[in-house]
């Protein structure tokens, strides 16, 4: 199966996530940066993943993302069917 590149980034974008998960609120452009994704690009994607239910977000000075539930119960399938829709078998 071929990833869309909003998938890849939406990938990447909850790996970061994954990875400082302990650690808390995550800023974009900490994000952008690690995974070279474009900013603008990646709010519109951290926006869909929020309203899936991926990730919370905290405006503000002191703002960012941070997973919404741990990462081992968010699973490749789940988000590759948020971003991209019915997955083919």
């Amino acid at each position: 199966m071929k990833l869309s590149v909003r998938s890849e980034y939406a990938l990447r974008a909850l790996i970061v996530l994954g990875e400082t998960y302990e650690q808390g609120i995550v800023r974009i452009q900490t994000i952008s940066e690690r995974q070279n994704i474009p900013k603008r690009f990646l709010e519109q994607i951290l926006n869909d993943l929020r309203s899936g239910g991926f990730v919370e977000s905290r405006r503000g000075v002191a703002g960012g993302y941070r997973l919404a539930r741990p990462p081992q119960e968010i699973t490749l399938a789940a988000l590759l069917h948020h971003i991209q829709g019915v997955l083919p078998l």
